[in-house]
C-alpha cells in the first residue's frame, strides 16, 4: 500500500467523521432535545437550557476529539483521558441537581401573581434522568464516532508502516543484485584486457554508460520502459564481448504504444537476462539465446530461452537472484504479474508478464 492509498485512506475517515458530526449537531441532537418538555425548561429557567445544550456538545467533541483517542496512546494519556471523563460526569451530576425555579422567582411577582412552586420531587427526578439520558446518548454516540476515527488512523498507519517495510526491502533486494551485476561486468572486463582484446576500449564506454544508469536510477520507483530495454540492449552488447563465435545473443524489444508513458520498476528485468547469459554461454558448443522484451495493450512480456552449458554442482538455476527479483515483484505488482519458469535438464525457459498499465 502506498502514499496514495495512505492519504486517500486520512481523508475518507476525516470526510465520513465530518458528516457524521454535521449530522449529530444539526439533526440528532436537536430531535433529542425536543422530545424532551424543552419548552416548559426554556419557560422555566432559560439560562439552564442554555448550559444544557452547550455542555452536550462540548461533551460530544471533547469526548471524539481527545478522549477517544487518548485510549489508544501511551499511559500518561490514558490517565488524563480517565480523569476528563470522570470530570464530565460529575459536572453532569452537578447539571442534574441543578433547581429549575431560582430562588427569586419564587416571590411575589409584580401584578399580584402568585409565587410560582418549587419543583415537585417526581418532576425533579424526571429532570435528571432527561440530563441523563441525553448525556449518555451523546457519550455512547460520540465514544462511536470516535472509535471509527481511531479505526481509519489505525489503518493509515499499518499502511504506513507497510509501506515503509516494503521499500527497505526493496532497497535491500536492490542491494544484492546490484553487486552481482557489477561482479559479472567487472569479469568480463578483466577478461578483455587479459587478453588484449580489441573492444575493451569500447567496453569500458558501455560499462560507464550502464553504471551511469545504475547511479541515477538506483533510488528511483520507476523509469520509462524504453530506458529499462535500453539498459538491457547496452548489457547484452557488453557481455558479447567476452563471447566467441560459439554463442550467439539474440535481444529484441518492440512497443506498441497504445499506452504512451508506461514505467516500469528499475533494474527489475536485468537479473533474468544475466541468468540466461550466465548458464546458457559455451565456448565449444554452438548455442542460441533468445531474449525477447514486448509491450503490447501495456502488458510487458519478458521471454528468455537459453540451452543449459553450465551445471553449478547440479542445482537449479534459479537462484538468488530471481528469488530477490521475485519478491520484488511481489511487492511492487502484487497480483498485476506472472514468472512462469519450465526448466529441465537442458533447457531453461522463462516468461514474465507484468501489466504496467495504471
Amino acid at each position: 500500500m502506498d502514499a496514495i492509498t495512505q492519504k486517500s485512506t486520512l481523508i475518507t475517515g476525516k470526510k465520513v467523521q465530518l458528516w457524521i458530526d454535521l449530522f449529530f449537531c444539526l439533526v440528532l441532537l436537536p430531535v433529542m432535545i425536543y422530545l424532551l418538555p424543552i419548552e416548559r425548561w426554556f419557560q422555566s429557567n432559560t439560562l439552564f437550557v442554555c448550559l444544557l445544550v452547550a455542555w452536550l456538545y462540548t461533551v460530544y467533541f471533547v469526548n471524539r476529539i481527545f478522549t477517544v483517542p487518548s485510549l489508544f496512546l501511551n499511559r500518561k494519556r490514558i490517565v488524563w483521558a480517565v480523569v476528563v471523563i470522570v470530570a464530565m460526569i460529575v459536572i453532569t451530576y452537578l447539571l442534574t441537581r441543578y433547581k429549575m425555579e431560582l430562588p427569586w422567582q419564587n416571590q411575589s411577582r409584580p401584578g399580584g401573581d402568585p409565587p410560582r412552586q418549587p419543583m415537585s420531587p417526581a418532576r425533579l427526578r424526571l429532570h435528571q434522568q432527561a440530563v441523563w439520558f441525553l448525556f449518555v446518548i451523546v457519550m455512547t454516540f460520540s465514544s462511536a464516532i470516535g472509535l471509527l476515527g481511531e479505526l481509519y488512523r489505525q489503518r493509515a498507519r499499518r499502511q504506513e508502516l507497510e509501506a515503509a517495510k516494503n521499500k527497505a526491502e526493496l532497497s535491500l533486494y536492490k542491494a544484492q543484485i546490484d553487486p552481482h551485476f557489477l561482479f559479472n561486468t567487472l569479469n568480463t572486463l578483466y577478461s578483455m584486457v587479459v587478453t588484449q582484446s580489441p573492444k575493451t576500449e569500447d567496453a569500458f564506454m558501455q560499462f560507464i554508460d550502464i553504471t551511469r544508469y545504475i547511479y541515477n536510477n538506483a533510488n528511483q520507483e520507476s523509469v520509462a520502459v524504453a530506458d529499462e530495454a535500453q539498459y538491457l540492449q547496452q548489457y547484452i552488447d557488453l557481455q558479447r564481448n567476452r563471447l566467441n563465435e560459439c554463442t550467439r545473443v539474440n535481444f529484441s524489444y518492440s512497443n506498441d504504444d497504445k499506452h504512451p508513458g508506461l514505467t516500469i520498476a528499475p533494474m527489475l528485468l536485468i537479473t533474468f537476462v544475466e541468468n540466461a547469459l550466465k548458464y546458457g554461454v559455451s565456448a565449444s558448443i554452438d548455442t542460441v539465446i533468445d531474449i525477447n522484451m514486448r509491450v503490447a495493450d501495456g502488458v510487458l512480456t519478458l521471454t528468455t530461452d537459453n540451452p543449459i552449458r553450465t551445471r553449478p554442482d547440479g542445482s537449479s538455476r534459479q537462484g538468488i537472484g530471481i528469488e530477490n527479483s521475485r519478491k520484488r515483484l511481489d511487492l511492487i505488482y502484487g497480483n498485476g504479474y506472472s514468472l512462469d519458469i519450465n526448466e529441465t535438464d537442458e533447457q531453461f525457459d522463462l516468461k514474465l508478464t507484468i501489466n504496467l498499465k495504471p
